[in-house]
């Protein structure tokens, strides 16, 4: 889009409108396109129409009206929503923030953990370089509860490395 003068015109490639808005018709186009898409610009030899819509453009050649274009997007976007709630609990789930990162094991589920396990590796029983190990990894659906983590030494995580066993 752009402004010429006191009207204003919408371009896409090489495509344009021949005929400018003015003010009061850009602004009122503004206003409707809230709440139902407008139609900014038609190409029809090529049957394409340009719609704006809750400050999106969108360009379809199917020849819909107003409605059936609004049902489409708002569905579309209805789609585009619960996807991303199945993400970001995706990713409660698995225990990391929003950054990426994994979130810490508590440090009562640490406590607990060290003293059921003695202290000592689970499967070779040493004492030292001893880590957290997720038994159900955490990419693979685990938690950071008592019953998912156990110690094992640094040798036995590796060995282990994102296997169950």
């Amino acid at each position: 889009m752009f402004r010429s003068k006191y009207y204003y015109y919408f371009s896409v490639g090489k495509y344009s409108t021949e005929k400018g808005l003015l003010d009061e018709e850009y602004k009122d186009r503004i206003r409707i396109q809230e709440s139902s898409p407008v139609v900014v610009m038609v190409n029809p030899d090529e049957k394409k129409t340009w719609w704006m819509f809750k400050g999106k453009f969108y360009v379809e050649d199917e020849g819909y009206s107003s409605e059936e274009i609004r049902a489409l997007l708002l569905y579309k976007l209805m789609k585009k929503e619960a996807t991303l709630k199945r993400a970001l609990s995706s990713i409660k789930d698995i225990g990391t923030d929003l950054s990426g990162r994994r979130k810490p094991i508590p440090d009562d589920v640490k406590m607990f953990v060290w003293q059921r396990d003695g202290g000592k590796c689970v499967k070779c029983g040493s004492r030292e370089n001893l880590e957290f190990d997720h038994i159900i990894p955490l990419s693979k659906g685990g938690s950071n509860t008592e019953r998912n983590i156990q110690l094992l030494c640094e040798k036995c995580n590796r060995e282990k490395h994102d296997n169950l066993v």
